[in-house]
């Protein structure tokens, strides 16, 4: 099995715990079902997506100078943590590329509870 699907299908199972516990919060309050299906999807969508989003920025590289920066400040006050030899912010960065994953399956399942979100709130709207 590819590892973007093993990615979206972890993230969609995330998803629908989400889902889940805020259906439940729902319910406990007395409110519709399909007012509940549609906030628990919506929350959901929104956590994965947002997460998804960041990892994506993360992955092009708008972290490394300030992860750069607390990795060299811990290892001034802490030097046992040090690798070895010091890297520099060049060797960092090609260190960090190399152990990145895509974000993909992130945002396809955040787009698709995005997606059943609107289904399910259209369907509130039409028989509410």
């Amino acid at each position: 099995m590819d590892d973007r699907f093993k990615d979206f299908l972890a993230n969609v199972v995330v998803g629908l715990v989400i889902t889940v516990l805020v259906f439940a919060l729902g319910q406990s309050r007395d409110q519709s079902v399909l007012r509940c299906l549609c906030d628990g999807t919506f929350v959901s969508a929104v956590v994965i997506f947002g997460l998804g989003a960041i990892k994506a920025v993360r992955n092009k590289g708008a972290f490394d100078v300030m992860g750069f920066g607390v990795k060299s400040t811990v290892e001034t006050f802490i030097p046992f943590l040090r690798r070895g030899e010091k890297e520099d912010f060049m060797q960092y960065r090609e260190r960090k590329e190399s152990k990145r994953k895509s974000a993909s399956g992130m945002l396809l399942a955040g787009a698709a509870y995005l997606l059943l979100s609107a289904v399910f709130l259209g369907l509130y709207w039409r028989f509410r």
